[in-house]
């Protein structure tokens, strides 16, 4: 196996397990919206701002979570906005992640 193809398994790999954990975070607060420049910073060292904001564009795009604006309180999606001034909560298909009735090959919970 190459160099290359090694390298790129490992970040495959990673990503799965980036966003299961973004996931999961988000999910604390069950009911509630967590503040994305919270989590980030609780997730700190084990994520890079990079690998925070591809999973949480993965699990907004695919239904996940959604996000909304932390003072306006509108939905608003991750490229409309700063990172910094987004919250998040997870829907029924993301608890459904996290219960493991529905799977999905890039997000291990």
């Amino acid at each position: 196996m190459e160099n290359k193809e090694l390298n790129d398994r490992i970040r495959q790999k990673k990503f799965f397990r980036n966003n299961g954990t973004v996931l999961k975070g988000i999910n604390l607060l069950r009911t509630q919206f967590v503040s994305l420049p919270d989590l980030k910073y609780a997730l700190e060292p084990n994520l890079t701002e990079p690998e925070f904001l591809d999973s949480v564009n993965y699990l907004t795009e695919g239904g996940y979570i959604r996000t909304r604006h932390i003072r306006s309180k509108q939905e608003i999606a991750l490229a409309d906005a700063a990172p910094e001034e987004l919250e998040a909560k997870v829907t029924q298909k993301g608890i459904q992640i996290i219960a493991c009735i529905l799977k999905d090959d890039c997000i291990e919970v």
